[in-house]
């Protein structure tokens, strides 16, 4: 924090100072840029600035991408071209993604509607214990709103008018009256359109007959009125989207107060619970255990839904970007090992495609009349790794055609006719990817009724090595095939079933199937004859169609596999940019001082101070330390501002001097403020703590700093 904001200028400022303030706005009186304030405006309190001259209008841009000038100078109309190439691909995936969040969450959202429906009609009845659904929604709080959300528009519309629902989080609500309040204002508001605060507003000025209402807007009273007039409502469903997040005893006062009003309003309760039942349970007391009647929900997403995202998304006919093996096996790892949860990795995915077309100037390859005159695009085209080794190896060749070649190299027209045609290769290699896949899955599901003890390797688990190559010839294939070799008649039957089942009439896969004539099919011999072409054509349709995606020229403008910069976004590491940023702040800040140096903050002074102690820091030698460095500053400071004053005798640049911003002003006093700040900012990133030491065999105790993180630094 800069020294000046303790002071107070004292100075009324002259018309050169006031002129010189050129950051002034407001409702005074407007001058131009060239005219002096006189002395008879320093009273006014403000003055806007006119400058001379029509200044230069900014173009505003209505998206946010920038201009890529660092590899490839880009005109605006290629900066649009990318943002306009992203929104339709970005809008394409979205429909899509949604639709399989959604039905991903179907069979959970199916369970709670039929238990809410199927609660028995406890009105009335005092002894009926409160129906609570626990809902093990996963520790990814984040997707916690969106499940409940559509949970609870899931209920209501099934069940039009019968069911009231409300979704709130207890971390808004500071008390059991601010939970209670939310839930009866939510309510209440819901039937006549009003929000919450309009609600609450008038909520105890309700005329009843001759006299107002007075009841308090967390009474539920006010709800049980509420729901006499609501004829065709039968139960009231309260979702807490953050069960056992709640502190204290927020969320079992909740509970008891709905169990208090259970025979007069059929509350039926949802907790998303984001740990387990155990330790939900111990932050339950029994007692508040003993009114409710639970049962468990587990929200489970099979790895059916991570294949149809592969095969919707990933590896779909409309695919424009292909994730690459590294970053895939990355996130599937991420999946499989932490999150478990769906909404992140379709946010990696969304990520990618963010990253490829604003970082990535050649993304507007896939509408390439983009940049048929653009030179420099067709100049970076032949600079493209994949592109130069086609051409060496073409060149390679004893008999090579090298017209060809240098049409490519020389005519712009002829390279972008050959950038299409690796376009459509890409689409072709995608969806023969797609199929071979799904024989893969196929083949897995028909060996599984042969023998038990085969580990089915899901469509995700091979993606990576597939598009690089690795399953052509891979142990799983050779097995694969070999299983076709002993495949009984009725397994040939389950087989030709499932391709059926998997695969289009117009499929290769599928045109291969009906080649196998299975009713003609009479005798041993027939039947050994038959498995035999079958493993034949299956071997070569695999060796065929598991190709890598590196043999496709100009593969790395369709293909995406940053690992490192999506395992930096979504998997941060905050110690090391916290480290930097208290060592070298000036990588952060850009505000030099006069002298063109930057000013350390207060903070890094004192964490430097914190690099060089033991494990245990005297508080007071930690003052002491920190005091000398910053009057040394203060010493180095008003040196350079003597000579600047010796040089400068104008009235006007002595009092700008004055208010520039240093600590050479800083009183005692005003250190050991600085000092407590840096401490407690210290203490709130984790790296001390306060303790009490005794020296020797004195009883009086020494206020010491205990470093908490020190190792490595």
């Amino acid at each position: 924090m800069p020294a000046s904001v303790f002071e107070t200028p004292t100075k009324r400022k002259t018309a050169p100072e006031a002129l010189a303030d050129q950051m002034l706005s407001g409702d005074g009186e407007s001058i131009e840029h060239n005219e002096l304030i006189s002395d008879r405006d320093v009273h006014k309190t403000c003055y806007v600035i006119k400058p001379s001259g029509d200044p230069r209008k900014k173009a505003k841009r209505n998206h946010p991408f920038i201009r890529l000038d660092q590899s490839i100078p880009e005109t605006d109309g290629h900066v649009v071209d990318r943002w306009t190439l992203y929104t339709k691909s970005i809008a394409n995936i979205q429909t899509r993604l949604e639709s399989l969040l959604n039905d991903a969450d179907e069979s959970t959202l199916h369970r709670v509607w039929k238990y809410v429906t199927s609660t028995r009609d406890y009105h009335h009845d005092a002894y009926t214990l409160l129906p609570v659904g626990l809902v093990l929604a996963g520790a990814n709080i984040s997707s916690h709103a969106r499940l409940f959300t559509n949970m609870s528009k899931y209920i209501e519309q099934r069940e039009a008018q019968k069911v009231a629902t409300v979704v709130v989080t207890l971390r808004d609500a500071s008390s059991l009256r601010e939970a209670l309040r939310k839930i009866i204002s939510q309510l209440v508001g819901q039937r006549k359109g009003d929000d919450e605060d309009e609600i609450t507003a008038r909520m105890n000025t309700v005329p009843q007959g001759d006299q107002t209402d007075k009841r308090l807007s967390y009474d539920l009273d006010v709800l049980v009125d509420w729901f006499v007039k609501q004829e065709s409502v039968e139960k009231i469903v309260v979702i807490i989207q953050d069960a056992d997040g709640s502190d204290g005893n927020l969320l079992p006062e909740v509970i008891r107060m709905l169990f208090v009003y259970r025979n007069r309003l059929p509350f039926v309760l949802l907790l998303a619970i984001a740990t387990t039942l155990p330790i939900f349970n111990t932050k339950i007391p029994k007692r508040t255990i003993g009114m409710v009647d639970f049962e468990s929900f587990d929200v489970l997403r099979t790895d059916d839904s991570l294949t149809r995202l592969l095969d919707e998304i990933l590896l779909s006919s409309s695919t424009q970007l292909l994730l690459g093996p590294g970053l895939f096996r990355s996130l599937l790892k991420r999946y499989n090992n932490h999150t478990k949860n769906l909404e992140t990795f379709t946010s990696a995915i969304q990520y990618a495609y963010m990253t490829h077309f604003f970082a990535n100037p050649l993304s507007i390859i896939l509408t390439p009349q983009a940049i048929e005159k653009s030179e420099v695009h067709i100049i970076a085209l032949r600079t493209i790794p994949s592109f130069q080794s086609y051409v060496a190896d073409w060149t390679s060749k004893e008999e090579c055609d090298t017209e060809h070649i240098r049409e490519l190299l020389t005519d712009s027209t002829s390279l972008l006719a050959f950038v299409g045609s690796c376009q459509k290769e890409f689409y072709e290699f995608v969806s023969r990817q797609s199929d071979a896949l799904k024989l893969l899955d196929v083949l897995q599901d028909a060996s599984s009724t042969y023998s038990s003890t085969t580990v089915k390797r899901t469509r995700a688990g091979l993606y990576a090595d597939a598009i690089t190559g690795a399953l052509r010839g891979s142990p799983i294939v050779r097995e694969l095939v070999m299983f076709i070799t002993k495949m009984s008649a009725a397994t040939v039957d389950n087989l030709a079933r499932l391709i059926d089942q998997k695969f289009d009439k117009n499929s290769v896969i599928r045109k291969m199937r009906d080649s196998w004539n299975i009713g003609s099919i009479n005798g041993k011999a027939s039947h050994l004859k038959l498995i035999s072409n079958i493993s034949k054509a299956m071997q070569e349709y695999l060796d065929a169609n598991l190709n890598s995606y590196t043999d496709i020229v100009f593969h790395e403008l369709f293909v995406f596999d940053s690992v490192s910069l999506c395992e930096n976004t979504f998997a941060p590491r905050y110690r090391a940019t916290i480290e930097q940023a208290l060592m070298q702040p000036s990588y952060y800040l850009c505000h030099p001082s006069e002298a063109g140096e930057l000013e350390k903050p207060f903070l890094s002074v004192a964490h430097a101070l914190y690099r060089e102690s033991g494990t245990l820091i005297n508080i007071y030698d930690y003052w002491t330390a920190f005091h000398q460095v910053v009057i040394a500053k203060c010493d180095t400071e008003t040196m350079d501002n003597e000579s600047l004053q010796a040089t400068n005798e104008d009235e006007d640049a002595d009092y700008s001097s004055r208010l520039t911003p240093s600590p050479t002003t800083l009183s005692e006093s005003q250190t050991l403020a600085l000092f407590y700040k840096a401490i407690s900012e210290l203490k709130y990133l984790g790296f001390l703590k306060e303790m009490s030491s005794k020296r020797g065999g004195n009883k009086n105790t020494v206020a010491v700093l205990q470093k908490l993180v020190w190792d490595g630094l």
